[in-house]
Formats: structure tokens, C-alpha cells, sequence
């Protein structure tokens, strides 16, 4: 069974590996060495910068998935500690009220009936975190491509940026309610 101090340790566990992308991230925005480009003498400048521009768009899509899959981890292990049993999404679409959900909804259901729940006024953050998974699965489904998730007005950085900030709201947010005896 799940006790709020494995609930705690596990939402730490979440928070350092988020902290470490969130690390790597900052460590991408210093200024790429273009010199390993440039001895090849191969590219002018403006080609270097697209190239440099494809890199940072392939770390984007990594860490995008790489939150999403700490995300995911995170509430399977929570379900599994909670039900004593692996969480098998085929097995809970047959209720109906789940069927039209994705894997991250229905966790986020299945978690909620057992006092896992966002502090209270949270609601808009568990929708972002579906759309962040959304994003996820476009991303996947695009061969990769971070531009095929941008929103309009955002540039490959704010967009990251943003998905990150859902990751991290949505970890702190989300409380282990004392089951009432």
C-alpha cells in the first residue's frame, strides 16, 4: 500500500530527473561551439546556424519525451503501489467511462479515487499535462520533427520551455490525500 512518505519519495525522485533535463536545457542555451562546423570548412555561417538550430530541435523532442516519461513513470508507480498490481490500460477501457481517454487520463482518473489528486483550483493544470502528452504523441507521430508541435507565436525554445513548466507545476501540485480510516 501507498504511504505518504512513498508518495514523497517518489515525487522527489520525479523532481531531481526533471531538475537534470531542466540542467541540460540551460547547458544547450549557452553558445554552441561552431568550430567543430567550421574546420570542415564544409558550411558557410547560415548553414552552421541550421544545423545548430537541428540539434537544439532533436534535444527539444528528446526531453519532450523524456518529461512525458518521467510524468508517466511517475503515476504508474503510484497506481501500482496504490493497487498492488500493474496498471493494464486494455483491462480498464472496457469501462466505459474511460474509453475515450488516453493512458494519462485514465491513470489520472484511476489516482483520483484514491486520494492522488492536484491541490484544489489545480484543474487547468491536469488538462495541460494531457496536452503535453498530446504534444508528445504528435511528436512521435511526426518522425520527430519539434517544429510540428510549436504553437503559433513560439519559437522551439518558449515551446520546451512551456512543457516544462507544465511537467514541474503538475509534479509539486500533485498531493496524497490521508485515506479516512
Amino acid at each position: 500500500m501507498l504511504t505518504k512518505e512513498d508518495f514523497k519519495k517518489l515525487k522527489k525522485e520525479a523532481k531531481h530527473e526533471i531538475a537534470l533535463i531542466e540542467q541540460e536545457a540551460q547547458h544547450l542555451q549557452q553558445k554552441i561551439d561552431s568550430s567543430l562546423y567550421e574546420k570542415d570548412k564544409l558550411w558557410n555561417d547560415e548553414e552552421i546556424g541550421e544545423l545548430i538550430q537541428k540539434r537544439k530541435e532533436r534535444k527539444y523532442s528528446s526531453w519532450t519525451i523524456e518529461l512525458c516519461t518521467i510524468m508517466e513513470d511517475l503515476l504508474n508507480q503510484l497506481y501500482q503501489r496504490t493497487h498492488q498490481k500493474k496498471f493494464n490500460s486494455i483491462q480498464l477501457m472496457k469501462i466505459p467511462a474511460y474509453r475515450s481517454l488516453s493512458n494519462i487520463e485514465i491513470l489520472q482518473a484511476e489516482l483520483n479515487n484514491q486520494h492522488i489528486t492536484l491541490k484544489s483550483g489545480m484543474g487547468n493544470v491536469e488538462d495541460d499535462i494531457a496536452k503535453v502528452f498530446q504534444l508528445r504523441n504528435k511528436l512521435i507521430h511526426s518522425n520527430f520533427f519539434y517544429t510540428s508541435i510549436i504553437r503559433e507565436n513560439h519559437d522551439a525554445k518558449q515551446e520546451f520551455e512551456s512543457i516544462l513548466d507544465t511537467v514541474k507545476k503538475y509534479r509539486k501540485y500533485l498531493k496524497y490525500n490521508q485515506p479516512e480510516s
